[in-house]
C-alpha cells in the first residue's frame, strides 16, 4: 500500500469559492497525487480560476467539459466519474472525493483520514463533518451523522472499485447509495466529527432552498425510505434553518412521491437494507420510551437481578 491518494472535484459555476477551496487543499499536510478537477460547462470564471492554479501547481489537472445542462446531482456524478476514468492509470490506494464548494478546516485532515485507514483494514469510507454559515458564523450541520460519511469523502480504492463507484441519480443520493453498496459489501464507514468541512453553499440551496428541500423528500422517497423513519427525521430537524417550514416541505416531497405511486429507484434488496437499518436507528431514537428497557434500567440501577 503506497498511502497516496487522488482527489476528484466537479465544478460548475463555482468562481465565487473555487480559488478559496484550492488553497485549502495546497494547505494540507498531505496532497494528492493529482487532482482532477472537472469543469461541467461553467459559464462564469471557474474554468480560467483554475487554470491558473493549475499553470502553478503540476498535481492540478483541469478537464473541461460540454454542458450536461443545468446543476443536477446526475451530471455531478457523471462528472466524478469521468474524472475517475482519467486517474485509473495512476499507483494510488485512495480516492477522495471533495465538491467544488467545500473544503477541509484543518491542514491535516486528509493526513488524519489517511491514518484512519492504516489503523483498520475494513474501512472503506471515512470523512468529517459538515459545517455552514446560515448566519455568518460557521456551525455544525444538524443533518451530520457519525454513521454516514457527508462530504471531502476518501475511500479505499478496492472498495470504490467493488462496489462500482457511484451511479448518477437525478434526484441525488448517489454518495447514499454508495454508502449502502459499502455497507453492504462488508466494508466498514468512519466519521469523525472533530474533523470539519467547510461547506459555502448551504445543504439543498442550489437551485432554491424550497426547491431543494422538495427535491430531498423525493430523494428520500426514492430510495424507499420508512415513513415512520422519515417522519421522525423530519421532525427532529425542525430546528435547522429554515426552521419548520424546511421540515415541512421535504416531508411533502417525500409524500408526493409516496402519493403517486411511484416506487424506489434502486434495487428491492437494497431497500431492504435501509429500511432495517433505519428500523435499527429509530429503536436508538426511541428507547428511553420503551417501558421494557426503562424497567430494566432501573433495575440495574437497584442492583437487581
Amino acid at each position: 500500500m503506497n498511502g497516496q491518494y487522488v482527489l476528484l472535484t466537479a465544478a460548475k459555476d463555482e468562481e465565487a469559492c473555487i480559488a478559496e477551496v484550492i488553497q485549502s487543499v495546497l494547505s494540507q499536510t498531505v496532497r494528492p497525487l493529482a487532482w482532477f478537477i472537472m469543469d461541467d460547462g461553467s459559464t462564469d470564471r471557474t474554468a480560467s480560476i483554475v487554470r491558473g492554479f493549475a499553470a502553478e501547481y503540476t498535481f492540478i489537472r483541469l478537464q473541461s467539459a460540454s454542458s450536461r445542462g443545468g446543476r443536477n446531482f446526475g451530471s455531478q456524478y457523471k462528472a466524478i466519474i469521468a474524472a475517475y476514468d482519467l486517474a485509473k492509470s495512476l499507483e494510488f490506494d485512495f480516492v477522495a472525493i471533495q465538491d467544488a464548494d467545500q473544503a477541509p478546516a484543518q491542514v491535516n485532515y486528509y493526513q488524519l483520514i489517511l491514518e484512519e485507514f492504516q489503523l483498520n483494514p475494513r474501512l472503506g469510507l471515512a470523512s468529517g463533518f459538515v459545517y455552514e454559515r446560515p448566519n455568518g458564523v460557521w456551525e455544525c450541520r444538524q443533518g451530520n451523522s457519525k454513521d454516514s460519511v457527508a462530504a471531502s469523502v476518501v475511500f479505499r480504492r478496492s472498495c470504490f472499485d467493488q462496489v462500482g463507484g457511484y451511479t448518477p441519480l437525478y434526484y441525488g443520493g448517489s454518495d447514499w447509495l454508495i454508502q449502502l453498496d459499502a455497507k453492504m459489501a462488508g466494508w466498514k464507514i468512519l466519521t469523525r466529527p472533530d474533523l470539519h468541512i467547510r461547506h459555502y453553499r448551504l445543504t439543498s440551496s442550489a437551485g432554491g432552498i424550497w426547491r431543494g428541500k422538495f427535491r430531498a423528500g423525493m430523494m428520500d422517497a426514492s430510495f424507499g425510505s420508512h415513513p415512520i423513519f422519515e417522519l421522525l427525521k423530519c421532525c427532529r430537524r425542525i430546528t435547522s434553518r429554515p426552521f419548520v417550514l424546511g421540515s415541512v416541505v421535504r416531508f411533502s416531497g417525500y409524500l408526493w412521491w409516496r402519493l403517486g405511486g411511484r416506487k424506489p429507484l434502486i434495487a428491492r434488496e437494497k431497500v431492504v437494507f435501509l429500511k432495517k437499518e433505519q428500523m435499527a436507528k429509530l429503536r436508538g431514537w426511541i428507547w428511553p420510551f420503551d417501558v421494557k428497557r426503562v424497567k430494566e434500567a432501573k433495575q440495574l440501577y437497584m442492583g437487581k437481578e
